[in-house]
């Protein structure tokens, strides 16, 4: 005999189908993209303003995708009110990532006033990995425990080919936009499956 479904359990199931809709994902791609072609930039703007460029952008990547949650993902899903418990969690996942914005923003300064000895790679390494642990932890989505350890490998794949084949900037426009780019895909997938498995005219015909 099945066991009856708790609430908690019940919300715990429709909290983390909320966050398959890609719409997350495209946009920790779209974060990821500073580290690719911040680099570039840095010769001609300095290594503070060619990383805060990016936030404006950041900002009409989250407008542009809330936009398109709301238009065109709602329609078709509904939109969810969860609990207390649950919008607690969702405001400290904003809470890590800017936290995670300002300390990437932090390391890239003490780098470049000769403060970090350790490998350039390193400490980049160890936040990219405890950023989307906790944010794993946190929307209870184990998909970015992987993308934390991919994040974690990027720096040293880059530094790899940067000592052994000559990539420039060692390698961070092509490991991280590489990075960026896969995980932008992926959550283009997530979001045009539920595109194509929710219709519009399967609402049309419920009313």
């Amino acid at each position: 005999m099945t066991a009856p479904t708790s609430l908690k359990d019940l919300e715990r199931k429709i909290f983390r189908a909320s966050t398959q809709d890609g719409i997350i994902d495209i946009h920790i791609g779209c974060l990821l993209l500073m580290f690719s072609i911040a680099p570039l930039l840095s010769e001609t703007m300095g290594d503070f303003w060619s990383s805060a460029v990016f936030l404006p952008f950041w900002g009409l990547v989250y407008l542009g995708l809330r936009a398109l949650r709301k238009n065109h993902l709602q329609p078709r899903i509904g939109q969810i009110e969860f609990g207390a418990y649950r919008v607690k969690r969702l405001k400290h996942l904003n809470l890590v990532i800017l936290v995670f914005n300002l300390a990437a923003l932090g390391l890239g300064l003490l780098a470049f006033i000769g403060i970090l000895n350790l490998p350039g790679w390193l400490p980049l390494s160890i936040l990219l990995l405890i950023g989307f642990s906790l944010g794993g932890y946190m929307i209870e989505n184990p998909r970015f425990y992987l993308y934390g350890v991919f994040s974690a490998l990027t720096p040293f794949v880059g530094e790899y080919l940067y000592q052994n084949h000559g990539f420039s900037h060692h390698g961070w426009p092509v490991v991280f936009g590489v990075l960026a780019g896969g995980i932008i895909l992926w959550g283009l997938f997530l979001m045009l499956r539920v595109i194509q498995t929710y219709p519009l005219t399967d609402q049309a015909g419920l009313e």
